[in-house]
């Protein structure tokens, strides 16, 4: 079976007032839901970089952490096409999030920055 992991990111510096972070989507193949977990786990855990030498936004040295996986999405394959392979078209991951008004839905459609409440 195959899953989409979700691994959360941040930069962490001495003094910051903010964290910028990153999630950053993984498409694994694994037996069980939780052997994926493991997997997704120890995958993200090797792009963690404690070294020091990054800079984060504002050009400090930083440390790259991983903080976890945030969610755990199986990839339904379409049995009936491609023999249940991945394939154009099948969704891998999605995101559930609110925003007060049309224009900001237009904006994020965009690219734009949005304030959004992010739900899942």
């Amino acid at each position: 079976m195959w899953y989409s992991a979700h691994a959360i990111f941040y930069y962490e510096c001495e003094g910051q007032d903010s964290f910028l972070v990153h999630e950053n989507v993984y498409l694994l193949s694994a037996d069980s839901e939780e052997q994926a977990l493991d997997n997704a786990k120890a995958l993200a855990s090797e792009y963690e970089d404690l070294s020091g030498r990054l800079m984060g936004e504002d050009g400090r040295p930083s440390l790259y952490r991983f903080a976890g996986i945030r969610k755990l999405i199986s990839v339904e394959t379409d049995e009936d096409t491609a023999e249940g392979r991945l394939h154009s078209g099948v969704e891998v991951t999605y995101s559930v999030m609110a925003v007060d008004t049309l224009d900001q839905v237009r904006r994020l459609a965009r690219g734009d920055g949005v304030e959004v409440l992010y739900q899942e």
